[in-house]
């Protein structure tokens, strides 16, 4: 099995668990050329995952310049990463709030205007949407901010899995959370169990190709060693609320094309199923978002 040394804690060796497919889009938009999958690659010692090869960080941000303003909107009533983030700010004596990535607004539009609120994003059009909601853009990345800027809460919801140097990511977020502050990060868990043991690359969360990075709770526990802060602490969810029924629907479809599409096409066939579904997942014609407890919501105390 192919090694690899880990893009994440940069220490420790990575194995191969398989390859990613290609796709034909990126952020909502279609691409010329097909987007190479690469492969996932999980890290023995820190248990992150990454895909690797990957585009260069320019390329990655023409492509985010490009993005629709509603591709990542919506449901937003279903998230329980919003829903989880804004219960650890109920009790927050409010300030000013950053959010990197912030897209459209969706997050900042809905919390207490206890807080100021300022967002970075690369869309040009969701940084117009985010405007309209009285959000502040200061930039397109945290590299447009002063340096001497610093905030209450800093966030970062369904970000940093599309960002290559996590580790110069968290410290100049880090930099930006004044000393009494908070840093949250929402992204997904590779501490998963369907996976990291069951579905691996085949796994919906890594088959967007903007998807990059998916650090671990070790990673983060380890960073915040490293930097002088007490253990993060970890809030594992499913991403959106759905009954159970649906769920377990959801899941026994999934899991059927995920190991063999063609037994899943013939099921479909044998039921007179001839609808097709939107994709999210390498051409499953099912959505499993809210299915698994696959992700995870951060919280590092700058105290």
């Amino acid at each position: 099995m192919s090694v690899l040394r880990c893009r994440i804690c940069n220490h420790g060796e990575a194995i191969s668990l398989g390859e990613i497919p290609d796709c034909g889009e990126f952020a909502g938009q279609q691409v010329s050329t097909a987007i190479k999958g690469g492969e996932l690659w999980k890290c023995q010692d820190c248990g992150s995952m990454f895909r690797y090869p990957t585009l260069s960080p320019a390329e990655y941000l023409a492509l985010y310049e490009k993005a629709s303003s509603e591709v990542w909107e919506g449901s937003e009533s279903l998230r329980k990463d919003f829903a989880t983030i804004n219960k650890c700010l109920d009790s927050h004596v409010g300030g000013s709030i950053l959010d990197i990535g912030c897209y459209a607004g969706g997050f900042l539009a809905g919390i207490s205007d206890k807080f100021k609120k300022y967002g970075v994003e690369p869309s040009g059009l969701a940084s117009k949407s985010a405007t309209f909601k009285g959000i502040n853009i200061l930039g397109r990345t945290l590299a447009d901010l002063e340096c001497k800027s610093d905030f209450d809460v800093v966030v970062s919801i369904d970000v940093i899995e599309h960002v290559l140097d996590i580790e110069a990511f968290l410290v100049d977020a880090l930099a930006r959370v004044n000393k009494s502050g908070i840093l949250i990060i929402s992204t997904g868990n590779p501490d998963c169990f369907y996976w990291k043991r069951i579905f691996k690359a085949k796994f919906w969360y890594c088959s967007y190709p903007e998807h990059l990075t998916f650090p671990s709770y070790k990673y983060f526990s380890e960073f915040a060693r490293r930097h002088g802060l007490s253990p993060p602490e970890q809030i594992r969810f499913k991403y959106m609320e759905l009954k159970f029924m649906e769920r377990f629907s959801k899941f026994i479809r999934y899991a059927t094309f995920s190991f063999s599409p063609a037994i899943y096409q013939v099921l479909r066939i044998m039921r007179g199923i001839t609808d097709r579904s939107t994709s999210i997942s390498s051409g499953a014609p099912v959505s499993p978002i809210g299915v698994f407890s696959d992700h995870q919501v951060i919280i590092f105390k700058n105290q």
